[in-house]
């Protein structure tokens, strides 16, 4: 047995050791019934999505159905159809295309003052995607919830002329190359227009039983809110108001709009809020609301579960189901107080990417199963997913399959405790794309670099100083990474290896098993989410050693000396990292021209690569990094003294 095999399995016995709960045994978990009529719960399943072609989301919404007989059903229809023009500025400002895909119920119905100064076909396009959604939830009986902001930045030209409306700034300043505002819900006219457009989006979609509203992130914000990223600001004259009363009158000017386009409507006001503010707003929201604060754990959540893919950890690569950690999820499933299930299938707020429908069908197959089974505690949850690996690979390939999929629990347990993390986030998931790690080349002084051999990535890493874009593989969407001290460190290890074992014990399912086609798709996202963190970890390390030689890379290069002389040992490293990231990038081509590049998350349209989201021509990107880490090969013996031997 090699040596990662035996490190894979020991870790699989420790995994198994510290998840270890109390045991609650079930027979109905040991022979589970697929007979019968289902019985109705009384949940509700909300479906969050950034769908925007109409039939990926008919067939969506018709799987979503499926879970009809067993409580109510709402689908997310707050999806922008293009990326919203007011986050499209002309400085270098990647803060601005955080929240650039984020809808607002002004973006498809704008109130008269606020119309004028947004693209008409902008707005038509908007309207005519959720309409058409409408359409297709009304035919199959589904309801549906708004996911958003109604704080949303808006045009400066908005302002200029109604400057008494202008709110608080929003922006992060460490992230943006320009400010932003948002308006004054504590203005009478602001709320006037909050109810108008709430009305016009409940009477154009009476399904709506549920609004979303994110605020204080992602380019949304309210007034004297102390987790306003430039700090708690606005305008002088509603300075005293209280954090309770401005969100209550926020959340009533929702309700009144809600009534007056059709009925009411169950409110939730997410995202950033602080403690301080957050205990003065709870005990002033009317019953119909409630505050969900940004970053709260499910588990932690008596009213709410969230079933998802690995698609937010894993992105850009799509397709990664964790089977143990969701049959972890559905332990409260049957629970009378779990009153909403999410499943979430989409890139986050960012709102860049789906999973295939594939893994949307199969999600929600896994929660048809333990509605009609439940297993809970650790034993039973064991035997169900025997019971479903004997399914899918037959029951002489389940135990392999079990183990592959613990393998992948422990990876993204690993990877989500941040061993390669910023200052303030635990783990900066999106940082393969925005430091454009797949295709952008590592060479040991990027200064070399032609403006043309930089023009394909270097707009594209999120840093609103283009030299620091340039120049820090480390930088971190205005942070900076920290990680572990070894290169091939435990940590590491622990993660990238036991990805690939799990991928191969998911090929080992031969082709004739029933579900055989899929276990092999699981096998290729786990090897190209692999390469993109060998990606993580090469390029970190290589900035280490450009951090070290600071001094000897600003000066100007050395002619290679050919008399007997110390050698820099980080030379030795910086060439081991730099063919290691080079027989990487080939690797991973290789995996997207045998059917990986539909895994990957990218622009369909050139115009719509961003930070976020890399372009439609994602392989010759990467070719092109091959072909100048090779022009640049010889680089750094210019500036390090490399070994005589």
């Amino acid at each position: 047995m090699s040596k990662s095999h035996v490190r894979a399995h020991f870790l699989l016995v420790v995994l198994a050791f510290i998840s270890t709960t109390p045991q609650t045994f079930s027979a109905a978990a040991l022979n589970p019934s697929r007979g019968g009529a289902p019985a109705a719960t009384g949940k509700t399943f909300v479906f969050h999505n950034s769908i925007r072609d109409l039939n990926e989301f008919r067939t969506y919404a018709q799987i979503a159905a499926r879970l009809k007989p067993y409580g109510h059903v709402q689908v997310d229809i707050g999806v922008l159809a293009e990326r919203n023009p007011v986050h499209t500025v002309s400085p270098r400002s990647p803060w601005h295309q955080y929240g650039a895909y984020m809808a607002t119920e002004w973006a498809f119905f704008p109130p008269p003052k606020l119309a004028p100064f947004l693209p008409a076909e902008w707005v038509a396009k908007n309207r005519a995607l959720l309409l058409a959604k409408v359409a297709m939830l009304k035919e199959l009986g589904l309801d549906a919830v708004f996911s958003g902001t109604n704080t949303q930045m808006l045009p400066e030209e908005f302002f200029r002329q109604y400057p008494h409306l202008r709110g608080p700034r929003l922006d992060n300043p460490r992230r943006s190359g320009q400010e932003a505002f948002s308006w004054c819900v504590d203005q009478p006219e602001t709320l006037e227009m909050i109810e108008w457009m709430t009305a016009e989006l409940k009477r154009n979609a009476p399904m709506i039983q549920t609004i979303e509203a994110w605020n204080n992130d992602s380019g949304g914000g309210i007034c004297w809110l102390e987790a306003l990223y430039p700090g708690a600001n606005g305008p002088a004259f509603c300075r005293g108001r209280g954090a309770g009363e401005r969100v209550r009158g926020l959340v009533e000017a929702m309700d009144r709009g809600a009534r007056k386009g059709g009925g009411p409507i169950q409110i939730v006001e997410a995202g950033n809020f602080a403690t301080e503010d957050a205990a003065l707003i709870t005990p002033l929201l009317p019953s119909y609301a409630k505050l969900r604060l940004g970053g709260t754990d499910p588990a932690t959540e008596d009213s709410r579960i969230v079933v998802k893919s690995r698609l937010g950890e894993a992105y850009p690569v799509k397709g990664i189901i964790d089977l143990t950690s969701i049959l972890e999820s559905f332990d409260r499933l049957a629970d009378p107080e779990v009153r909403q299930v999410d499943i979430n299938t989409c890139q986050s707020w960012y709102l860049r990417a789906d999973e295939p429908m594939a893994v949307v069908d199969r999600l929600v197959s896994l929660v048809e199963d333990s509605l009609r089974t439940p297993a809970r505690g650790l034993f039973n949850r064991e035997q169900k997913a025997h019971t479903l690996a004997s399914q899918w690979a037959g029951a002489q390939n389940a135990d392999r399959v079990m183990e592959a999929f613990n393998l992948v629990q422990q990876c993204f347990r690993l990877y989500s405790r941040g061993f390669f993390r910023d200052v303030v986030m635990p783990q900066d998931f999106e940082y393969t794309s925005t430091n454009r790690l797949l295709t952008r080349p590592l060479v040991i002084k990027p200064e070399l670099l032609t403006p043309e051999e930089e023009s394909y990535f270097l707009p594209y890493v999120f840093s609103p100083d283009v030299q620091d874009a340039r120049t820090d593989y480390n930088t971190a969407m205005g942070d900076r990474r920290m990680g572990p001290a070894e290169y091939h460190s435990f940590m590491y290890m622990s993660t990238h290896d036991s990805a690939l074992e799990a991928a191969r014990r998911f090929e080992q399912v031969p082709s004739g098993a029933p579900e055989a086609a899929w276990l092999h798709q699981m096998a290729l996202s786990l090897r190209l989410w692999a390469s993109a963190v060998r990606s993580t970890n090469n390029f970190y390390f290589a900035q280490l050693i450009r951090d070290r030689h600071k001094e000897a890379l600003a000066a100007p290069p050395r002619a290679l000396s050919t008399r007997a002389e110390m050698h820099d040992p980080d030379m030795l490293f910086w060439n081991e990292i730099h063919r290691d990231e080079l027989d990487n990038t080939n690797e991973l081509i290789n995996l997207l021209g045998n059917g990986g590049l539909e895994l990957v998350a990218r622009a369909r349209n050139a115009k719509d690569e961003d930070t976020f989201l890399y372009g439609p021509n994602l392989v010759d990107d990467m070719k092109k990094k091959v072909a100048i880490m090779r022009e640049h090969w010889t680089d750094g013996q210019h500036y390090l003294t490399p070994p005589r031997n």
